[in-house]
């Protein structure tokens, strides 16, 4: 068993007639199976989803960024990446630059796919809660 130490911050002066300034922090106990930070180029829009977490025992930790970057290095547009389950339900969209931190229950399987004719860099990992 190991740990993963989360944060999350959200601050803002601007946002509205008052200040915003949320920090909530976690200690989560993981365990196999699991992946570390890695990268893979995604199919573009009407191609075939791309699996990042399998079904698994356990309920799974999930971090996807979209890199902003086409498998090629160049910049992406401003197309979205979307997240699925795998009944090809959009559980999400992420726009270049945009990242996510979510627990998917065992059972589920997780997908990406870009919205659109470029092949884009994703970035994820992820880790069973034990």
């Amino acid at each position: 068993m190991a740990t993963l130490n989360t944060k999350l911050a959200l601050s803002s002066t601007d946002i509205s007639s008052d200040d915003l300034g949320i920090s909530i922090s976690s200690t989560l106990t993981v365990g196999p199976p699991s992946i570390g930070v890695s990268k893979v180029a995604i199919a573009a829009a009407g191609g075939t989803a791309t699996t990042l977490v399998p079904s698994g025992a356990a309920n799974q930790y999930v971090y996807i960024k979209h890199t902003g970057y086409q498998a090629d290095g160049s910049t992406a547009t401003t197309n979205q990446v979307a997240i699925e389950l795998a009944s090809n339900a959009d559980l999400l969209r992420l726009s270049p630059g945009e990242f996510c931190f979510f627990t998917s229950k065992s059972s589920s399987v997780v997908e990406v796919l870009s919205s659109s004719s470029q092949t884009i860099l994703v970035e994820y990992a992820y880790w069973s809660e034990v």
